[in-house]
């Protein structure tokens, strides 16, 4: 144990002395603090009141509907791999050192919190959001993240659990999938009553999530039910699903320690796809799957264009490999059902709309980056193209701004109608949206050319964010200004005035950038163990 406490402080001072080494990264973290510190002291007089626009009620139902959604990525990881929760040093190092195994694992328990603070980072940028829409305070902003890292540790040991009893067994997996499905299926038959009893959706979703269907669902009821309970003034059900969540995770790492104390070789498998996959990238590999075994199904060979637009064309005969419907992938239909059904949440609300373009712009903040365009960045033949960098650039770009622009069309007009907005509202959200898209490309392309950084790495995507929230302040201030002077009419001003700033950042953002594949070191992505 002593080792263990021993590797966790000197793990945390050796980054406090890299940090004093290196004054640049140094400067980072202190901006990120400070961030942190004045988004808590600005947020220390927004308590929680009744003037919010949607019952709390429909809080519970988000947030379900989120850790929901890492339910289900954890139980197809437990399948495949099971989850990653230590590094190729802990396997090189750790796992052959005198060390009790039980142990070790609690080390990598431990080791997770981390990874699920980062994952649930964005959270503390909502505080205004939640503040508009349902009247809580920062102390809720808080309760949601501790909530959304305890769900999140417990999906992670469920991941390896299940990895762990159903590797090489076929009948197993069966009969994970079908508890799985199971475990719904009383929350699933609970609605279809409401929904007969009401004939209103949204009546049968609000009396659903009051019920204890919805509560007693796990992981993802018991998190939503204990964070909601706890915003309310609950503390007595707060705690009893907090301690739901605590308890099935000591009880999952009890059962994985006394049942398998080796179990090295299960979370080997994870450890060293992780580690591969980074390896590849690395070598600039981007498109390589490390752990796809599947045949490819070639319907269309060869690719159209001359010079620089062969890229496009390219882009575009992958995204028709990848799936059927070409631009429009899975992400696409989840993103446009989710906005419609946020839409129908929001009926009658008059800032429905710019709600539901808040929340697709801040998930446009971290999926921007996996575009095809900024990929080529990380192979060598886009270097090789005799054309202007200008060029290059826009061509290796131009599929995801269709993408972008076929996906806002979709979202805006069916939610649009929904809420029953106006077409000018529609258009301009539209455009702010896909204007948005085109500045964070911006953004990242300076990045690349100015700092080589890595928009993967934890901290690093952290300060990218800032960085995207500092660029859109002077847009975003006079647009909520003239929106509060002017009323309706001051809103499509708004939206038309933050649109163009959009537009005039991302060109000034390209215009830094230039000359990125024609002046620079072609980048790569690095692993931990490169030096």
């Amino acid at each position: 144990m002593s080792s263990l406490v021993f590797l966790l402080t000197k793990s945390i001072k050796n980054s406090l002395l890299e940090l004093l080494r290196k004054p640049a990264k140094l400067v980072l973290w202190i901006a990120v603090i400070a961030m942190i510190g004045g988004i808590f002291i600005l947020s220390m007089s927004t308590r929680q009141s009744a003037g919010g626009i949607l019952d709390i009620v429909w809080l519970k139902g988000i947030l379900f509907l989120l850790i929901l959604f890492i339910v289900v990525i954890a139980i197809q990881k437990g399948l495949s791999n099971g989850d990653a929760i230590f590094d190729m040093s802990d396997v090189n190092l750790l796992f052959v050192s005198p060390v009790n195994p039980r142990l070790i694992l609690m080390y990598g328990i431990v080791r997770m919190a981390k990874i699920a603070f980062l994952a649930g980072f964005f959270i503390l940028f909502q505080s205004n959001t939640l503040s508009n829409v349902f009247g809580v305070g920062f102390d809720a902003v808080l309760l949601i993240l501790f909530g959304f890292i305890l769900a999140v540790c417990l999906l992670q040991i469920l991941s390896l659990l299940i990895y762990s009893l159903t590797n090489g067994k076929p009948k197993w997996k069966s009969a994970v999938r079908f508890i799985s499905v199971a475990v719904f299926l009383p929350l699933i038959i609970y609605i279809c009553i409401q929904f007969a009893k009401t004939g209103d959706p949204l009546s049968a979703l609000e009396n659903t999530l009051h019920s204890s269907f919805t509560a007693w669902t796990p992981v993802a009821g018991w998190a939503s039910e204990g964070i909601v309970s706890l915003i309310t003034g609950n503390m007595a059900n707060g705690l009893l699903f907090f301690g739901l969540i605590v308890l099935s995770g000591a009880l999952l790492i009890l059962y994985i320690a006394l049942s398998n104390p080796d179990y090295y070789e299960d979370v080997l498998v994870a450890t060293e796809t992780s580690f591969e996959k980074k390896r590849i990238i690395s070598e600039g590999q981007i498109n390589t799957d490390a752990t796809s075994m599947k045949n490819v199904k070639v319907s269309k060979t060869g690719i159209g264009g001359l010079g620089a637009s062969a890229v496009f064309y390219k882009h575009l005969r992958e995204s028709f490999r990848a799936n059927k419907l070409g631009l429009w992938g899975t992400s696409s239909i989840i993103m446009i059902f989710g906005a419609a059904l946020v839409a129908l949440f929001m009926r009658g609300e008059n800032s429905g709309l710019l709600m539901i373009l808040q929340i697709l712009m801040w998930m446009q903040i971290f999926y921007i980056g996996t575009g095809r365009g900024l990929k080529e960045l990380y192979m060598h033949y886009i270097y090789l193209i005799p054309d202007s960098s200008f060029h290059k650039i826009v061509w290796s770009n131009l599929e995801l701004a269709f993408k972008v622009l076929v996906e806002s069309l979709a979202i805006f007009f069916i939610t649009g109608y929904i809420l029953g907005e106006s077409a000018p509202l529609i258009v301009l959200a539209i455009a702010v949206y896909t204007l948005f898209s085109f500045l964070l490309l911006g953004i990242n392309y300076l990045s690349l050319r100015w700092t080589g950084a890595d928009l993967s790495a934890g901290l690093l995507t952290i300060i990218y964010t800032i960085a995207v929230i500092v660029i859109m302040l002077p847009g975003l201030i006079t647009a909520i200004v003239i929106g509060r002077m002017y009323g309706a009419i001051g809103v499509l001003i708004g939206l038309g005035i933050l649109s163009l700033w959009e537009l005039f950042a991302a060109l000034v953002c390209f215009a830094l950038s230039k000359g990125i594949l024609h002046h620079c070191d072609m980048p790569v992505f690095k692993t931990r163990n490169q030096r």
